[in-house]
């Protein structure tokens, strides 16, 4: 993982540099007015707020508060709300503070390098050489430590990007929405299964807010010709689904699985390992088997195959079926998860059915390690088709989509060369968010709201691997396992280290 560097400068105050040790990016409007002098009404906002007066002056909140605190601790007050957001920054940029500037935080930069009205104001990541880089050819302040932003130029941005590696994504999302910040968040959205009960929280406390997952891949022309098709049924009801991704071998990304933690290596100059390591209770220390990528493969720091294409792949069945919750989930591998990830997981996601679907049960079949179905058992041809793929059988047709967009439809067990496609307009991933956030009301795909639905059953696989062969039973409403108290214990939630948890909103 990278370090996080983030500027931002405000025309009435010096410019402020912080680094951070996550992805992420927040924006404020260069509208010189400051989210503390516009003070509505709570109910406008669905916050609760007692209505005693007080003449005293809140606490200034300093970064030697903050830090010591975990969150800064803010004058209760309701953020302003969507409309009044819009109005404020109508004429103006939307400022954004980006934590986690290297790796897949230049595709974020990259999308919004023709918008006009945006402009990334500071930069945090634990890698000071990567972000020095990256703040100088912005002109923009930069952090090490995203907390420090917050406690102290909380209102110089308007919005954050967190492109931080998957164990920090909810501390610096929470954090985020504590301080009525828009944020566009890496996938999968939480590392956590109690973390998605977080998010949720939190987006009922702070409904103003616009929010996107880094799910770039559902803007593709085809996988949107594909949502369509589905929601119409065009190929009759859904029977089930099968999708998989690629193998788990050593590699850019990947460790091998079942890998033990890699032993320490002394720490680069260039590299604040202490909060790279953030909320992770664990001593770890550091290797370049975990940072700047190889993280992905261990429990501690991030989620595996299953969990890291787990958005691009699960989400074509959430917007074209509006699916709730998964009822269960049952996982097989060769053996249990140690400090790495597994590999040759195949997972059965349930999900309820009825009356749009063919059968009382949506079955997902979600494997990793490019383990596909048998074709012949679904009346199709035989043939070679590669990792990443959706497979959605209806009544009266299979389709076939990969994570690019292109598509394969069966008919009668043959491949339709002339299936029509619906028209689609054309979206755009970045922009359109950060137009949302200056007050516009373009339709985006996978607002936290949806992300948090897609993140959920990709969770729910990767976790299972500690129970290999048992089946789990899940209460989205309770967050908990109905049938099993010793997966309640190990895979809902973790400790953090005292100042990285996500602080409560509400």
């Amino acid at each position: 993982m990278t370090d996080w560097g983030c500027c931002l400068k405000n025309p009435s105050m010096q410019p402020y540099c912080f680094p951070f040790n996550l992805y992420c990016s927040f924006a404020f409007s260069d509208s010189s007015l400051r989210l503390w002098d516009v003070v509505l009404p709570a109910k406008m906002c669905g916050i609760p707020m007692k209505t005693t007066k007080s003449n005293k002056p809140a606490a200034r909140v300093t970064r030697r508060t903050f830090l010591r605190n975990g969150a800064i601790v803010t004058t209760l007050m309701a953020a302003p709300s969507f409309s009044t957001r819009a109005q404020t920054n109508k004429n103006s940029r939307l400022q954004i503070f980006q934590i986690g500037v290297g790796g897949i935080g230049g595709l974020q930069r990259n999308g919004l390098k023709n918008h006009e009205r945006s402009k990334f104001v500071g930069f945090c990541d634990v890698d000071s050489d990567v972000m020095n880089k990256v703040a100088d050819e912005h002109g923009a302040w930069k952090v090490s430590d995203y907390r420090q932003a917050f406690a102290d130029r909380s209102d110089q941005f308007d919005a954050v990007i967190v492109d931080t590696p998957d164990f920090h994504h909810a501390p610096m999302m929470m954090t985020a929405i504590k301080h009525g910040k828009h944020i566009f968040g890496q996938k999968p959205l939480v590392h956590q299964l109690d973390e998605l009960r977080m998010i949720r929280e939190g987006l009922a406390a702070r409904p103003d807010l616009v929010t996107q997952m880094g799910n770039q891949r559902a803007c593709h022309e085809g996988r949107m010709q594909s949502v369509e098709l589905l929601k119409r049924n065009q190929l009759g009801r859904p029977v089930e689904a099968y999708v998989w991704t690629g193998g788990v071998s050593r590699g850019h990304y990947f460790p091998d699985p079942w890998s033990d933690l890699p032993a320490a290596k002394p720490v680069p100059s260039n590299l604040n390992w202490d909060l790279w390591r953030g909320p992770i209770t664990r001593d770890i220390g550091y290797s370049d088997d975990l940072a700047p990528r190889r993280w992905r493969g261990f429990w501690e720091t991030g989620g595996g195959q299953l969990a890291d294409w787990g958005c691009h792949l699960l989400d074509l069945l959430f917007f074209a079926y509006d699916l709730p919750s998964p009822e269960s989930v049952l996982t097989h591998t060769p053996r249990p998860s140690n400090d790495g990830h597994t590999s040759h997981n195949q997972s059965t996601i349930t999900f309820p059915g009825g009356s749009n679907f063919a059968r009382e049960k949506f079955v997902v079949h979600y494997n990793d390690t490019g383990l596909l179905p048998s074709f012949s058992a679904l009346g199709l041809p035989p043939m070679k088709v590669g990792a990443n793929r959706t497979m959605v059988v209806c009544e009266e047709g299979t389709l076939l989509l990969e994570a690019n967009g292109g598509i394969t439809i069966f008919r009668k067990g043959k491949v339709v060369e002339n299936e029509p496609l619906a028209r689609v307009e054309p979206r755009h991933h970045w922009e359109d968010w950060a137009d949302n956030c200056l007050g516009a009301k373009k339709f985006i795909w996978t607002p936290f709201q949806i992300g948090v639905r897609i993140t959920e059953p990709a969770l729910l696989a990767v976790k299972a691997t500690r129970f290999p062969g048992q089946e789990l039973l899940w209460d989205a409403k309770t967050h908990t396992f109905t049938n099993h108290e010793e997966a309640n214990k190990q895979i809902l939630s973790r400790s953090y280290r005292d100042g990285f948890a996500p602080p409560s909103v509400g």
